[in-house]
């Protein structure tokens, strides 16, 4: 900047002196002055706008200078602490150099220590070849039964989708059977005493102190008759099995069913006073021992 400057004035002074030592007139003169000025005064904004746009760059320069100290010491930091890192590193290797020697020492031994455990396996491996042959044969024999298997529970499924297709069947044609029954029994009348098949709900009355059975409050009113057995159970007795009854006493409106063997005798808990059975009418129905009918008026 300095030297441009240099120059700037030199050329102002050839220029006054040229015009100077100059032949020509004052006009010619006062021309050049002018033009002299006027390149001066150019060469002067030049001048500043050149030493703005120095300055400018100067700024720069030492924004640029102050960013890389920045990141120079940013850098410095970083390899501080890549160095700390390499040294921990360094000590880690030299840690597991020495376990490294180490454990390849224990596998020295534990190779020796194999190869001489090896030779009783080896001995023991030939003596399992027939084993292993005997495996193989086994496993093939299972493969065939598991085939086999298959083979027969796919079987077994389409018998049991047959068979659940009758039973559907079976049970529809019971239904109907069922239905067609009942409606055809509405129209039948049926015999004055309790047919066979039938039940009935009876209540325990009171129970005989021999325990032989028990009395309850339905005659032949009701269609008993003597001699009529019936089966029934209780899900409260010590035993849930059936048992039999037989009626040996009817008269218009009160009867005695009698036990038919003797573990309802010695047990109380088949038949107990307030309790409800159900009766199904079973056994050989005797006419000759009906009992007599009772009137109103002999009573």
């Amino acid at each position: 900047m300095f030297i441009f400057r240099a120059c700037t004035w030199l050329s102002l002074v050839g220029i006054v002196v040229y015009i100077v030592v100059s032949d020509l007139g004052p006009t010619s003169l006062k021309q050049n002055l002018e033009n002299a000025t006027r390149e001066h005064d150019e060469l002067v904004v030049q001048l500043d706008a050149d030493k703005n746009e120095s300055e400018k760059e100067l700024s720069i320069v030492f924004r640029s200078r102050v960013d890389f100290r920045n990141k120079e010491e940013e850098q410095v930091s970083k390899i501080g602490n890549l160095e700390l890192e390499i040294d921990g590193v360094t000590r880690k290797l030299a840690d597991l150099k020495k376990k490294n020697k180490a454990k390849n020492e224990e596998l020295i031994v534990t190779e020796e220590k194999v190869s001489t455990a090896r030779v009783p396996l080896d001995e023991i491996a030939k003596q399992s070849l027939p084993l292993e042959e005997k495996k193989k044969l086994l496993e093939e024999e299972k493969i065939k039964v598991s085939q086999n298997l298959a083979l027969v529970k796919s079987n077994a499924d389409k018998v049991q989708s047959k068979f659940e297709l009758l039973e559907n069947t079976r049970n529809l044609s019971v239904d109907n059977f069922m239905e067609e029954q009942e409606r055809m029994m509405e129209v039948i009348k049926k015999p004055f005493h309790i047919y066979y098949g039938d039940k009935r709900g009876v209540e325990v009355a009171n129970r005989a102190p021999s325990g032989k059975g028990f009395f309850i409050n339905e005659g032949y009113e009701n269609g008993f008759r003597e001699n009529m057995e019936f089966l029934t159970k209780n899900e409260n007795a010590s035993s849930i099995l059936p048992f039999r009854l037989k009626a040996t006493l009817v008269q218009q409106n009160f009867s005695f069913l009698e036990f038919v063997s003797e573990e309802q005798v010695s047990d109380p808990s088949y038949a107990v006073v307030g309790q409800l059975l159900t009766i199904e009418r079973s056994g050989v129905y005797v006419a000759e021992n009906k009992p007599v009918e009772v009137k109103p008026d002999e009573e």
